[in-house]
């Protein structure tokens, strides 16, 4: 859904919505502000999802939608130069790390499965982005490190999502981007966190209108 877009009468689901959500209510019951009272849809989307927060669901998946956005921005400046979004991060990852490396701690870094890291390697090393090396120490294991030719891509590219990121982001001040930071790291320990073993959630009570025939 495009950002503006408003929402459809009857919609209940934070996935199906698109919401300005507000502050919420102090812990006491008392509204922060006029402004901050939560709009009908938040008791709705609660009475739906017995013990669910509207407010933090819609955090969740905003954070899911603008970074979206921002892997599309960085992808649509990656593909200028020929390369995948994935291909960019790994010649990143790879020459930031100052020296070859695994093929999986490349994947670690990129929190991406395996066979997806073998492709994307695969796929630069025929292009003549990385090449494969014995590791000196144990020549069972084989490294990965970046050519001349993709520092050369990298010389040019770089400069251009840095670029970019700076004129999204400038309208935003110091204080607010540390701010943000600070958020993001720990919503970032939040989720590494998460448990495993979280007990059933209670039944959703579907809202009639969305109710499909047996």
């Amino acid at each position: 859904m495009a950002p503006g877009s408003r929402v459809r009468p009857g919609s209940r689901s934070p996935w199906r919505l698109e919401l300005s959500p507000s502050l919420p209510k102090s812990r006491g019951g008392a509204q922060k502000g006029a402004a901050s009272a939560e709009p009908p849809e938040a008791a709705a989307f609660e009475k739906e999802y017995p013990g669910a927060s509207w407010l933090s669901a819609q955090v969740f998946r905003n954070l899911e939608e603008v970074g979206g956005h921002a892997e599309a921005l960085i992808a649509s400046v990656a593909r200028r130069h020929g390369l995948s979004h994935a291909a960019l991060n790994a010649l990143a990852v790879i020459e930031g790390n100052g020296a070859p490396m695994t093929a999986g701690a490349v994947g670690a870094h990129m929190h991406i499965t395996s066979g997806t890291m073998t492709s994307v390697l695969d796929t630069l090393e025929r292009n003549g982005y990385v090449q494969r090396l014995a590791d000196p120490d144990d020549r069972r294991r084989v490294l990965v490190d970046v050519t001349a030719e993709a520092q050369a891509v990298l010389n040019r590219l770089l400069p251009e999502v840095v670029q970019t990121t700076t004129a999204v982001m400038a309208g935003f001040d110091d204080r607010e981007l540390s701010a943000f930071l600070n958020t993001m790291a720990r919503i970032r320990d939040a989720i590494a966190a998460a448990p495993d073993d979280l007990p059933a959630p209670a039944p959703r009570r579907t809202p009639r209108n969305l109710k499909r025939s047996q």
